[in-house]
């Protein structure tokens, strides 16, 4: 249909006084969002690794080179889906274990909500991670028609089983409130199958909103054998197996890229692509040539690549250094749907850089603010300059300070940084730091400047105590035992909070 404009998301949005879509050529909204991809993990930053569609998209498209995240899972799907920042939520700490009972509060109407107000379809295909300690959390009463995937933190890739922080493992694979039959089928091939077939099924005269929220590449290794021989030649295991995940993952794009063409959608589809923060290495993927890990203040946790392809981009085929944060989708999906945004969102729209190249609308990104009293830690940039306080690991207790902050490339000795009660009692305490980078000049974080420019080491704490002013205490995050998968025929479930 002609007048339909289909928008392909991988994450990515803008704020403009008006809607830059009239409702008659509302788009179709499809947000490709995977989990725990680096900097280095992509094909235009590492020629070593095969991704020939996202290629396709970048040529009739734009990659951003200076798009952020927030440092975990939760504080950056919760900003995406409400249009604020984390800790306007409660979402700010850490992220939503299995055993806590809680998620993004009920009170925040989220992105799937608003564009049914307008009329859309909305279908979510991959991890949730937003609370599912009661039903009231779960996608399917949060704005989505149907989701069909899983609620925590994340799962093996074969036997879909999870046990972080947790005193066992559960089974987490649904299809809308059902339990998806356990299988030896590879979870990120499955989901692939589904999001295709909700396009290949969609009726193209309703708006559809697709999140697919791949749970790859993240942290495992495993991999089916025919992605991993594709790097036979590679000696290392790691660097083998991840190059080989990460040429599945655009296969696995590419299949709902060629969905939306059989349906006639693609012509008129916007893409977007991006991560929910960078990569746990050196456990699995690379951040090199930045600093940290994911869980970190650092610049690896927090500056991921993205790309913005379709019809509605007028300059195509560059990269652009222009600035956008996560925060930003919600309202700019919004605008571009023609449904209303609130006036208190901290989103800006990104519209006009992305389709015409224009200067970003923003100036500031606000990494997080964190005022746990055992590991406080907050970071913001405005402009060229980036100011850390507090502990830059936001995991801490659960992970060691002196594994996360460092630089590592594929090839590098193995560090997990998964959260684990064991490093509880072996981490050294931590250390309030106070950093000051030019991320410009220094986008790897080096050289620690505070001292030589303490006027705008005051100007930028002033500018986060203004911020505070809005911060809310974060939600519950004690351990309810009561919520353990073995109460629950050993499968990750809702009713205990």
């Amino acid at each position: 249909m002609s007048s339909l404009y289909c928008i392909v998301v991988f994450l990515a949005l803008a704020v403009v006084s008006k809607p830059c879509i009239a409702k008659a050529d509302q788009p179709h909204v499809i947000l490709i969002f995977v989990d725990d991809m680096g900097w280095n993990d992509v094909h235009w930053h590492n020629s070593d690794i095969a991704m020939p569609n996202l290629m396709d998209l970048a040529a009739d498209g734009v990659i951003f080179n200076q798009s952020y995240t927030h440092p975990t899972c939760t504080p950056s799907r919760a900003a995406m889906m409400t249009g604020l920042y984390p800790f306007k939520t409660g979402n700010q700490h850490q992220m939503v274990f299995n055993l806590h009972p809680s998620g993004v509060p009920l009170e925040f109407k989220l992105l799937p909500e608003k564009l049914k107000e307008v009329g859309y379809s909305t279908h979510m295909v991959g991890k949730w991670h937003l609370g599912f300690c009661k039903d009231e959390y779960l996608p399917t009463n949060r704005g989505f028609d149907s989701h069909y995937g899983l609620w925590t933190l994340g799962v093996s890739d074969y036997d879909k089983m999870n046990g972080v922080l947790s005193p066992s493992a559960g089974y987490d694979f649904r299809d809308n409130m059902g339990v998806v039959p356990k299988s030896d089928d590879y979870l990120a091939l499955m989901l692939g199958d589904r999001a295709e077939h909700i396009v290949n099924t969609h009726y193209p005269g309703t708006p559809l909103f697709l999140a697919f929220t791949l749970d790859i590449p993240a942290k495992h290794l495993e991999i089916p054998e025919e992605y991993e021989e594709k790097y036979a030649e590679i000696e290392d295991d790691r660097t083998r197996q991840f190059y080989g995940k990460l040429t599945m993952m655009d296969d696995i794009i590419g299949g709902v890229v060629d969905a939306l063409k059989n349906r006639g959608m693609y012509d008129d589809s916007l893409i977007i692509f991006i991560g929910d923060n960078g990569a746990l290495s050196s456990q699995s993927g690379s951040n090199y040539p930045f600093r940290g890990i994911a869980g970190t203040l650092f610049e690896g946790a927090t500056r991921v690549p993205s790309i913005v392809s379709g019809k509605g981009i007028k300059k195509t085929g560059y990269e652009s250094n222009e600035l956008y944060s996560i925060v930003d989708i919600h309202r700019t999906i919004l605008d571009v749907a023609g449904a209303e945004a609130e006036p208190e969102l901290d989103g800006l729209s990104m519209w006009p850089t992305w389709s015409k190249g224009k200067p970003s609308p923003r100036n500031e990104i606000l990494y997080n603010i964190d005022d746990d009293p055992v590991s406080p830690g907050a970071a913001i940039r405005i402009g060229d300059y980036k100011l850390i306080t507090g502990h830059p690991d936001l995991l801490y207790p659960y992970r060691d300070i002196s594994l996360t902050d460092n630089y590592y490339n594929y090839g590098d000795a193995p560090a997990s940084g998964l959260p684990s009660t064991d490093q509880q009692s072996h981490a050294p305490a931590p250390q309030n730091v106070e950093y000051l980078f030019n991320i410009v000049v220094d986008p790897e974080e080096r050289n620690d400047i505070s001292a030589d420019h303490p006027d705008i080491v005051q100007d930028l704490r002033a500018r986060l105590d203004e911020h505070r002013k809005l911060l809310i205490p974060p939600v519950n995050q004690t351990t309810e035992l009561a919520g353990a998968a073995g109460n629950f025929n050993d499968v990750w479930s809702p009713g205990w909070c």
